[in-house]
């Protein structure tokens, strides 16, 4: 087994050993867990073109995404608190409140996103991560 499958593997384990210690062990037992279709500009679905390390992710705030060797761990939890910590992308860490993460539980609150955009840099990036919510919505 390479070293890069040898990493991935011990942060899955990793993983799941934090969601047990925090109460849960499924995104569907995790009452915190947000249901988000998108939750900024910062989020990532994948992992191409991005340096190894923790990112925002598009499935809620009270959970990151790694990168590492081009793969992407997803839906990783923030430590137990309460209130839930949130990621906060530019601290790269879980905190009490988030400069850059907020859930869009549908699609109707990212079309809203959309239209006050329309003018901005940011257009295309919204358009693209709504078709791939959509995408995901249908699977």
């Amino acid at each position: 087994m390479s070293s890069s499958a040898v990493r991935i593997v011990a942060l899955i384990c990793l993983t799941s050993l934090f969601a047990i210690a925090a109460g849960t062990t499924t995104e569907d037992e995790d009452p915190t867990r947000d249901e988000c279709f998108w939750t900024g500009d910062r989020c990532i679905s994948h992992c191409d073109g991005l340096k190894d390390g923790d990112y925002q992710s598009c499935r809620g705030c009270s959970v990151y995404a790694t990168c590492t060797d081009g793969r992407i761990i997803d839906s990783r939890p923030c430590a137990y608190n309460d209130p839930p910590l949130q990621w906060d992308d530019y601290s790269k860490r879980c905190e009490y409140t988030s400069r850059t993460c907020k859930c869009y539980p549908d699609l109707v609150k990212v079309s809203d996103r959309v239209a006050m955009n329309q003018e901005s840099k940011e257009m295309e990036t919204i358009q693209e991560k709504l078709t791939w919510a959509r995408i995901w919505k249908k699977h």
